[in-house]
């Protein structure tokens, strides 16, 4: 479906919330760099019910204690920094990194964190996409450290000049979405598109709704793009313990209205041993041009020696 952006490298990140203090997560981090990871993402939630780091400080300490691993944030939300700010913080960690950041931004989804905290106003869809596309268009002037006029709908800056600059030039942009306009949108403006899933919905119809914003990346670009990466967030997976096969592992973790054979097929899930599963991951690589794998912690420490074959 994607053909030429089948042809990228297989990346992982490790999506790790939060740790329990600096010394553990300087141990996950360091650990995941060491087995090959690709990145460290932090997801953009004030919760309650997603309890998470902020993400920009927890991977200023992940750019202290790492060399190679890059800091992903999957996905900023918008509507919760003002693009001024958000150029400076995020060009500072580039440049304090050494240029290791891939900035993922999305235009919000989880209603609870604008209605318990009020700190903007839960608009419709349609205007929180057009307030990302502003966003987007006003944040790569400011990286380039000239002079910006910007006079938009949602934002007004007046010959304003940004410091620092990023050491990259551009910093990669990851889009996150499953909607048909920001999925075009992303196919054009994006280094890195992370789908969004439903997931309660049947297999069946999750799969031919995948399939689908496959078809809306490849015809907004997204097919003629050898730079473009496509992403997806592994839902749920687990390894075969002594004696298992990949159906035994399959039949245990069934859910989200998937059976067995559901989860075998499905690409946003990984189980049976590492042989399995990193046959699964190139099929799903092959199939559909999906390059980029995000993994939550406890499944990516499990699949690690995956990655580190697979990254090699």
């Amino acid at each position: 479906m994607l053909s030429r952006v089948s042809r990228s490298p297989l990346r992982f990140s490790i999506q790790i919330p939060s740790a329990p203090d600096l010394s553990s997560w300087t141990e996950m981090v360091q650990r995941a760099e060491g087995h090959g990871f690709s990145s460290v993402s932090v997801p953009d939630h004030l919760g309650p019910s997603l309890p998470q780091f902020a993400p920009l400080v927890a991977l200023s300490a992940a750019a202290a204690v790492t060399t190679r691993l890059r800091l992903a944030i999957t996905v900023l939300d918008n509507d919760f920094r003002h693009p001024v700010m958000l150029a400076k913080e995020v060009a500072t960690l580039d440049r304090l990194s050494g240029g290791r950041v891939d900035m993922g931004l999305g235009a919000g989804w989880l209603e609870e964190d604008y209605t318990k905290t009020g700190i903007t106003t839960w608009d419709a869809p349609g205007v929180r996409v057009d307030r990302l596309v502003e966003s987007i268009e006003l944040l790569r002037a400011l990286f380039s450290g000239e002079p910006v006029n910007f006079a938009g709908t949602h934002y007004d800056v007046r010959d304003f000049v940004s410091f620092p600059t990023p050491v990259q030039s551009p910093v990669p942009l990851m889009i996150g979405g499953g909607g048909k306009r920001m999925l075009q949108m992303a196919a054009r403006e994006a280094n890195i598109i992370s789908i969004l899933v439903k997931i309660g919905d049947t297999a069946d119809r999750r799969r031919a709704a995948f399939e689908e914003q496959l078809r809306w990346i490849a015809d907004a670009g997204g097919r003629d793009r050898s730079d473009l990466e496509v992403g997806i967030r592994v839902l749920f997976g687990d390894v075969a313990a002594a004696g298992e096969s990949r159906r035994d592992v399959a039949e245990r973790v069934a859910g989200f209205g998937m059976t067995a054979d559901d989860v075998l097929e499905s690409p946003f899930a990984l189980v049976g041993d590492h042989a399995a599963i990193r046959d699964h991951l190139l099929d799903v690589h092959e199939r559909y041009g999906i390059s980029y794998f995000t993994v939550s912690e406890a499944l990516a420490w499990k699949v690690a020696p995956v990655v580190e074959e697979l990254s090699r």
